[in-house]
């Protein structure tokens, strides 16, 4: 093993925290309040997001269009969250399961509530407000979907069409936990990570379904697209199999990122570059192009949502080796603790200056538009998000 990475952290341990060896790894994520690198990577992921949406900012200019669409890709940006969601979810009712017996559902669901709703209705809020002051509307529809986290299936706003990767989660907290309890990955781990590779094939399923010439049909349109549950449940469930093998098979996890350093970095790295390869291959004869393509578009997400779970574990298990350094910074730490109320706040900013009767102004146009949504981001969280942590934790 390489010298380096033997010196990040003592034998079973995470974030820092010694256990014993007949420990398991999920009494660290009740010791310790978060692992290491997760904050870096969310700051990753909110930012390729920012850049992708930045092409929708009043002034971009278009010569830069295909520069911005090569490196912000902004559904890899999201495809990140949807990993470390379902990644620290289960890790944290494994934990629990491990000092109760059990997850007690009602108190999940309480520290669900006061994470998400209170930014969300204060976003949706403002939103009414604006409909009530200025010219900006938005239809009955996208309110429902708004309201019901159903913004993935029914939605027709730009002003809050983002929210339906946030819809996405909340339908995974509706399903995961109740299946978890059920399950008892603990005792049972073969079966649940048996049911979430159904999940995984569900995301194929659905992209075959898709493509297919049937899917011009009204109900396989409407669950069956890009935005649905359906099609980004492998990301999701990926990352619960990686919570479930990390607690349930600690060393091997361990050995498993760390005994070959490199490689799996690079096996991580050309993993989550894989669909932009062969996507781009044009080399190649017409068939072998469009089979690289058909790749791409039914295994692509599922291969990089693969790469990414390789790279964030083995950041967290050597958060101080080679580039993870850099994600456990303290630039990108604060980046990632503010990416939920970045998320929630930058689409206000990234919206044409018109829709909401204003001229073009410096602070929602390109390119300072991101200032301001930092800057409300920052009061969000720490004005509304942050005074309600110590009430969660009463919930744990």
């Amino acid at each position: 093993m390489n010298n380096t990475i033997m010196k990040e952290l003592p034998p079973d341990s995470i974030s820092g925290v010694a256990v014993k060896p007949a420990a398991s790894h999920t009494r660290v994520a009740a010791a310790s309040s978060r692992l290491p690198s997760l904050d870096g990577w969310r700051a990753i992921s909110i930012l390729i997001v920012l850049g992708a949406h930045t092409m929708h900012t009043s002034g971009f200019p278009p010569e830069q269009a295909d520069l911005f669409q090569r490196v912000f890709d902004g559904h890899l940006g999201v495809r990140f969250f949807f990993v470390i969601s379902g990644f620290l979810i289960t890790w944290l009712m494994l934990a629990e399961e491990q000092r109760t017996g059990t997850v007690d559902l009602k108190n999940f669901y309480l520290r669900r509530v006061l994470r998400i709703l209170p930014v969300y209705l204060a976003f949706l809020g403002v939103l009414a407000l604006l409909q009530n002051g200025t010219p900006f509307q938005q239809s009955g529809l996208a309110w429902l979907g708004n309201l019901t986290f159903t913004t993935n299936y029914i939605n027709d706003s730009h002003s809050s069409n983002h929210l339906w990767s946030l819809a996405v989660e909340e339908q995974f907290y509706l399903v995961w936990p109740a299946v978890f309890v059920f399950l008892r990955p603990q005792i049972r781990w073969k079966l649940s990570a048996g049911i979430l590779a159904g999940a995984v094939a569900l995301a194929f399923f659905n992209r075959v379904a898709w493509s297919h010439p049937f899917a011009d049909s009204t109900l396989v349109r409407g669950l069956f697209h890009k935005w649905s549950f359906f099609n980004n449940s492998d990301s999701l469930a990926i990352g619960c199999v990686a919570a479930i093998i990390m607690s349930r098979k600690p060393h091997t996890a361990r050995s498993f990122v760390l005994d070959h350093p490199i490689a799996t970095m690079l096996s991580g790295l050309m993993l989550v570059g894989l669909p932009a390869f062969l996507h781009s291959v044009t080399i190649l004869p017409i068939l072998l192009q469009k089979v690289c393509w058909a790749l791409d578009f039914c295994c692509g997400r599922t291969l990089q949502s693969i790469g990414f779970v390789l790279l964030m574990l083995q950041s967290i298990h050597a958060p101080r080796w080679g580039l993870y350094r850099f994600l456990n910074g303290v630039v990108l730490t604060q980046i990632g603790i503010l990416s939920y109320s970045i998320y929630i706040w930058q689409q206000l900013f990234c919206t044409k200056p018109q829709v909401f009767g204003l001229p073009n102004a410096w602070w929602i146009s390109y390119p300072l538009w991101i200032v301001p949504a930092l800057l409300v981001a920052a009061i969000s969280y720490y004005g509304l998000e942050r005074p309600l942590l110590h009430l969660r934790h009463r919930f744990r």
